[in-house]
């Protein structure tokens, strides 16, 4: 371990940290593309009589969502972490 204790905290919070970052990789992408699909079907462009392109629209939404997922969820584990 190095002397500095900033450095002693943040590799102490690291594991946790990617924890949450995982939770957030599964979560933020249901959340983006449930949403997605809510929305299209209260706006009428998603439902019977569709293609299917609003389906395919948020399932591509949620997997683009997933690395931005992690990372927001890895900074939220370390701002938690290291505040305490």
């Amino acid at each position: 371990m190095s002397t500095d204790p900033f450095a002693n905290r943040l590799l102490r919070a690291l594991p946790g940290a990617l924890g949450t970052g995982m939770l957030g990789a599964i979560l933020i992408p249901l959340a983006a593309a449930f949403g997605t699909l809510g929305v299209g079907h209260l706006a009428g462009a998603c439902g019977p009589g569709s293609s299917g392109g609003c389906e395919m629209g948020a399932a591509a939404l949620g997997l683009y969502a997933i690395p931005p997922g992690f990372v927001l969820g890895v900074g939220f584990g370390l701002v938690r972490a290291l505040k305490r």
